[in-house]
């Protein structure tokens, strides 16, 4: 059996397991039935199913983990330069590492590592960035750029949907951060001019790519729909202007875009669940 009809099946294992549809006896003996590879590395002993059952190997690891990285917070400012970026770069890599192994045999664990590795990412830029007093006004949009490029393309390399999503929400930040200092000054009218074309570009990139990659048209139809509500949203919250008839015009765009979601459910939902 090829490895993404095994895959396939080990995700339908994993949903029954969730609903409740067969016995939990019976998913783990079809998981173990269909993971070849996890056989053949002798099982994986870091999980949600060993850590349930009181693995003591398991929980004294995860003891281990802890201290370390509790010791690695309070010696990391003292460290050289290299060694900080050294250690921010291994931490990472053992977090998104472990989300990629995991994703198909115990996908909450992998969605858990990934976002403690996506958090991380920042924090660790934000930490660095303060404590070397990187000034230069570029600093933190490059952090916001790097963060957005590093979540989408593990977001699609590990098909997490969330971790994309967060990756093109980073890249519209810097987007707004970018057009705010250019034009401190646009009205309503210029921000939908702002937005809306990026809204319609990736609606259309959800029907474009939903019949030819898996796993991506989903995150694109929900940042185009996020990107509905951007303009409004960039004015009251981003640039702080509140006119008193932008709520009207915010519940009037959601109640716009409810109807088209209803109107054209039939034909985006095919996109959504491909």
């Amino acid at each position: 059996m090829n490895t993404e009809k095994r895959e396939t099946i080990l995700r339908e294992i994993q949903y029954w397991r969730r609903s409740k549809l067969l016995p939990e006896q019976y998913c783990d003996f079809l998981t173990n039935l269909y993971d070849e590879e996890g056989r053949e590395r002798g099982g994986n002993p870091i999980s949600l199913r060993n850590l349930e059952q009181g693995s003591i190997k398991v929980w004294l690891f995860g003891f281990g983990v802890i201290s370390l990285i509790l010791l690695i917070g309070f010696y990391f400012s003292v460290f050289p330069w290299g060694l900080q970026i050294a250690t921010a770069i291994s931490i990472l890599v053992v977090c998104y590492g472990y989300a990629g192994v995991l994703r198909v045999r115990e996908p909450n664990f992998s969605l858990i590592l990934a976002g403690i590795g996506s958090l991380l990412t920042l924090l660790f830029g934000i930490w660095m960035i303060g404590l070397h007093d990187l000034t230069a006004p570029y600093w933190k949009p490059s952090l916001l750029a790097l963060c957005g490029l590093l979540w989408c393309i593990l977001g699609f390399g590990m098909r997490i949907g969330l971790l994309q999503f967060a990756g093109y929400g980073a890249l519209c930040l810097l987007y707004a951060e970018f057009f705010g200092s250019v034009r401190p000054d646009a009205g309503i009218a210029e921000l939908q001019l702002l937005w809306l074309p990026l809204c319609v570009l990736m609606i259309w990139l959800s029907w474009l790519l939903h019949h030819r990659i898996s796993g991506i048209a989903g995150v694109y139809f929900a940042v185009g729909a996020a990107l509905w509500l951007m303009p409004e949203l960039d004015s009251l919250v981003l640039r702080g202007t509140e006119p008193d008839w932008l709520p009207t015009l915010l519940i009037a765009k959601i109640g716009i875009g409810l109807a088209l979601l209803f109107g054209f459910r039939k034909k985006w939902m095919v996109w959504v669940t491909t």
